[in-house]
């Protein structure tokens, strides 16, 4: 039972837990509840595997049975099968990975506060498109987060581009023409089919200060008459403002 209640509950936990924001003890009930149901249907073949393997009967009559010291041993023995029944079934802990399902719906918990700060900010600084990058300094590279218009995610060296000179340099960027400027990577706009006018990036620092990714804002548009446009100094205060909230969202939601 308790081997059935671990798997089913970490299933649970990883699948619909993440989708649903469920807690882990929730999930925990729901695989308490199949393990039951597995006890339940299968307490026959198990009666049937020990009747194969002819064990002595204890030809004890009723009234032995009923003798205090024989409720005794019966009920250590009962005991003693569950305890050692439970730490058997205990011992697929050692083989699953227990922090799965946290590290899934931490995820999940990002993902959405990045789409409501991409999804939001795009629209206060009337940009075209938005995408927070993160850094993966182990591999040298940064991806696409969450990113307007975008399904699938980018990756790029972390040194390319504007983005990539932002997280290098830790500076805001703010350039009017990507295509005049020699830091500017076209790559991405081949892979998109997208052209990019103005951009500005913003880095995003961590809890020790180091840059673990950039917002960047792809052309800006005019309030009026939807004209190109180009960032200005209130929209880099706006998305310095969304940056710190980004960095105070990983930090509160890894419990750093």
């Amino acid at each position: 039972d308790n081997f059935v209640m671990l798997q089913a509950g970490d299933l649970i936990d990883a699948s619909i837990g993440v989708t649903f924001a469920l807690s882990t003890l929730t999930a925990a009930g729901f695989g308490q509840v199949f393990s039951d149901v597995a006890g339940i249907t299968c307490g026959g073949f198990v009666d049937a595997m020990v009747a194969k393997l002819k064990l002595p009967y204890h030809n004890l009559t009723r009234e032995q049975l009923n003798l205090r010291k024989s409720r005794v041993f019966s009920t250590l023995g009962g005991c003693v099968g569950v305890v050692t029944g439970c730490l058997l079934g205990m011992t697929c802990l050692f083989f699953m990975d227990t922090q799965k399902a946290d590290r899934l719906k931490k995820a999940q918990e990002l993902t959405s506060i990045f789409v409501t700060v991409v999804e939001d900010g795009h629209k206060l600084v009337n940009a075209e498109r938005a995408t927070i990058w993160l850094l993966d300094k182990e591999n040298e590279e940064i991806w696409s987060r969450v990113s307007t218009n975008l399904t699938s995610e980018i990756r790029i060296a972390s040194s390319s581009g504007i983005v990539g000179s932002c997280i290098q340099t830790g500076e805001v960027i703010n350039i009017t023409d990507a295509y005049s400027d020699t830091r500017f990577n076209p790559e991405v706009d081949k892979k998109t089919g997208f052209h990019t006018r103005s951009i500005v990036a913003v880095p995003v620092f961590g809890k020790g200060g180091d840059i673990i990714g950039a917002i960047q804002m792809i052309n800006k548009i005019s309030t009026e008459g939807n004209t190109p446009d180009v960032f200005t100094h209130d929209d880099i205060k706006l998305l310095r403002m969304m940056s710190s909230h980004v960095s105070t969202f990983i930090q509160v939601v890894n419990g750093s």
